[in-house]
């Protein structure tokens, strides 16, 4: 593949990304939901959504942030009934985070939002281009996902202690 189509294509996702996440574009996608939050809870719920109920040190491994960071949002979501929270059968220590029949709900009019929105920036394309287009990106969202489950493998795998590590100055 030429880099400057892959050139090409990035740019244009970087694009469509910024522009889905301007704060026009968020205002609209709020109005038209009736949910208005931050472009960050949203993605708390995507992901929960994905992937089920999570540990809160796992929403912020996965978000790249601090638990200190990731907790207020979450404690947000909770209060207003977009996510639940429940304790590990094994360890009642453990909070386990997982999205509401509500928050489902509201990421469901969100999405009724945006496609809205890309209906509306669509309507002078070829729908064989937006098929082709729809079919190119899921190729490469499951080829992402597929790098990012190897990769989180990759980062479990280093933190997790070997048994034949020995610490310093301990012999066979």
């Amino acid at each position: 593949m030429r880099a400057a189509t892959v050139d090409a294509l990035e740019d244009s996702l970087a694009g469509v990304v910024r522009l889905l996440a301007d704060r026009d574009t968020v205002g609209d996608i709020a109005r038209r939901s009736g949910h208005d939050l931050a472009p960050a809870s949203w993605a708390l719920l995507e992901h929960l959504a994905v992937r089920g109920a999570m540990r809160v040190s796992a929403i912020a491994a996965c978000h790249g942030v601090d638990v200190s960071s990731v907790t207020p949002r979450l404690k947000a979501l909770e209060s207003a009934g977009l996510v639940v929270r429940d304790t590990l059968p094994a360890d009642a220590r453990v909070s386990l985070i997982s999205i509401s029949e509500t928050g489902r709900d509201a990421l469901q009019s969100v999405h009724a939002a945006r496609r809205e929105i890309l209906t509306q920036a669509l309507e002078q394309v070829d729908p064989g281009d937006v098929t082709a287009a729809a079919r190119v990106l899921t190729h490469i969202a499951d080829r992402l996902s597929t790098i990012d489950q190897r990769l989180s493998a990759l980062d479990q795998d280093r933190r997790r202690p070997r048994h034949d590590d020995k610490a310093p100055g301990e012999h066979a």
